[in-house]
C-alpha cells in the first residue's frame, strides 16, 4: 500500500523557478536535470499552491461566520421580541398601577370631604340641648367610625393591590435588565471567537511563509555552491 504523503502548500512562483531551473540544466546537459525534472514531475499532482490553502480557509470560515451570524440573527431577533412583549406587560402595569393611584387619591379625597362634613355636623348639634347634644354626638361617632372604618379598609384593599402591582414592575424590569444582560454576553462570545480564529489563521500563514522562505534559501546556497564549469562542486542525490 503507497504511503500517503505530507502536503504542504507551495507558491506558484517557486514551482515555475524550479522548472526553470530544470530547463537550464537541461540545456547545459547537466545530469541534475534529469533528477531535478524527474522529482517536479513525481510531486506535481501532490503540489498545492499558497493561494489554493487560503482559498479554502477563507471558504470555510465564511461558511462558519455566515452560520454564526445567522444564529446570532436569530438570538437577536428572539430577544427582540421578548424584549417587546416584556415592554408591552410593563405599560399595561404602568397603566394599571396609575389608575389605582388615582382610585386612591379619589378615595382619600372622598373620606377628607366626609370628615368635614362630619365636623361640621358636629358643630350644628353643640348648639342644642346637652342631652340632644350627647345623642347625635354619639350618634355622629358610631356614624363616622362606621365610615371612616370603611373607607379605610378599602383604602388598604387599594394600596395592597397597589404594592402587587409594584412588585410585578420590579419583576418585569429584572427579567428586562437579565435578557439585555445575556444578549450583550453573546455579543462578547463571539466577538472574541472571531479575533481567535482570525489570530489562528494569521500564525498559520506566517509559518509557512516562514518555511517556504527556508527552501528557497537554501536552494540559492546550493546553487552558489557550484563551480565555475556549470557543475556542482560535489555530487548530491536529489
Amino acid at each position: 500500500m503507497e504511503k500517503e504523503r505530507a502536503i504542504q502548500c507551495v507558491p506558484v512562483e517557486l514551482l515555475e523557478r524550479l522548472k526553470a531551473l530544470g530547463a537550464r540544466l537541461w540545456d547545459d546537459k547537466n545530469p541534475a536535470s534529469v533528477h531535478l525534472n524527474a522529482i517536479l514531475e513525481e510531486f506535481d499532482s501532490d503540489v498545492r499552491t499558497l493561494g489554493h490553502i487560503v482559498k479554502e480557509y477563507e471558504t470555510d470560515f465564511e461558511g462558519r461566520l455566515a452560520i454564526k451570524e445567522r444564529d446570532h440573527a436569530r438570538s437577536q431577533e428572539r430577544l427582540r421580541a421578548e424584549t417587546d412583549a416584556a415592554a408591552a406587560r410593563l405599560g399595561k402595569l404602568q397603566v394599571e398601577h396609575a389608575a389605582a393611584l388615582k382610585k386612591v387619591e379619589e378615595l382619600k379625597s372622598t373620606l377628607a370631604a366626609r370628615e368635614g362634613e362630619l365636623a361640621e355636623l358636629k358643630s350644628k348639634t353643640m348648639e342644642d340641648g346637652s342631652e340632644l347634644n350627647s345623642r347625635y354626638v354619639t350618634r355622629m361617632q358610631e356614624l363616622y367610625d362606621k365610615v371612616n372604618k370603611k373607607e379605610l379598609e378599602m383604602l388598604a384593599r387599594w394600596e395592597e393591590k397597589n404594592g402587587g402591582l409594584d412588585g410585578k414592575i420590579r419583576e418585569v424590569e429584572t427579567e428586562f435588565a437579565a435578557k439585555t444582560k445575556q444578549l450583550a454576553l453573546r455579543e462578547k462570545a463571539l466577538a472574541e471567537d472571531f479575533n481567535g480564529r482570525k489570530a489562528e489563521l494569521i500564525r498559520t500563514f506566517d509559518k509557512i511563509r516562514a518555511d517556504l522562505e527556508a527552501r528557497e534559501r537554501a536552494l540559492s546556497e546550493r546553487e552558489a555552491k557550484k563551480t565555475p564549469n556549470g557543475k556542482p562542486a560535489f555530487t548530491e542525490e536529489i
